[in-house]
């Protein structure tokens, strides 16, 4: 059976796990996030008759990375940290060193890294930054 959405989601956040101290909820987006805390949102699916074909999908899931309440050096620091693309926090060497996601995947790459200014979650303002990945999975 091909693997869901869903599943593409967990195993990437399985692999954000393996970062020490970064916290990633396991029931979606959470009401209140205690940084540094990565979330990963639902990608879109831009065409259902092109993506799951057979039960392959392509899909463009991101993962949001908040590191404080403020813009100040310690966050842009921290936050430099996980966007490295090598090191003990950089979310390229976490992901790709199963690029399978558990078996779910064929392929997941880290594709790029945006940072964001201060973002609100639950009212609350964060710092941090978007990264988008390709993944894709393994057909029925």
């Amino acid at each position: 059976m091909a693997p869901t959405i869903a599943d593409v989601m967990r195993g990437i956040e399985d692999r954000l796990r393996t970062i020490s101290g970064l916290r990633v909820p396991s029931d979606g987006q959470p009401d209140q996030i205690n940084p540094p805390a990565a979330v990963v949102a639902v990608p879109p699916v831009g065409d259902y008759h092109a993506t799951m074909r057979r039960g392959r999908m392509t899909l463009a899931p991101t993962v949001l990375v908040m590191v404080s309440a403020a813009v100040s050096r310690k966050g842009q620091m921290d936050l430099a940290e996980y966007a490295n693309p090598t090191g003990a926090r950089s979310v390229v060497t976490a992901v790709e060193a199963d690029r399978t996601l558990g078996g779910v995947a064929e392929d997941c790459v880290v594709r790029n890294f945006r940072p964001l200014g201060l973002e609100e979650v639950g009212e609350l303002g964060f710092f941090g930054g978007l990264f988008t990945l390709t993944v894709i999975t393994v057909g029925s």
